[in-house]
């Protein structure tokens, strides 16, 4: 019964072998990235996330902001909505 491999084992294992690859690629992207600017080895053709001093990733846009454009795409949608209501009317 000890040389059994378990189900639950293999989940386990599996779980945690996903989030020390996840963690790790977050914490050495920054880092990778860095080095990679300072010796001009990096892609012009991809997309670069751009980090502050600390190593956390810069927002293109903040929170407020996405919630102000999605509450006005909300508004247009309802106004629609509401034309298209009275023209069937």
């Amino acid at each position: 019964m000890a040389g059994r491999i378990r189900g639950i084992d293999v989940v386990v294992f599996s779980i945690i072998c996903t989030i020390g690859v996840y963690t790790g690629t977050r914490f050495f992207e920054p880092i990778v990235i860095d080095q990679l600017k300072k010796d001009g080895g990096l892609r012009s053709d991809v997309e670069i996330p751009q980090y502050d001093e600390e190593g956390n990733p810069v927002l293109p846009k903040s929170m407020l902001q996405l919630r102000e454009e999605l509450g006005q795409v909300l508004k247009e949608d309802k106004l629609a909505r509401e034309q298209q209501a009275k023209k069937k009317d």
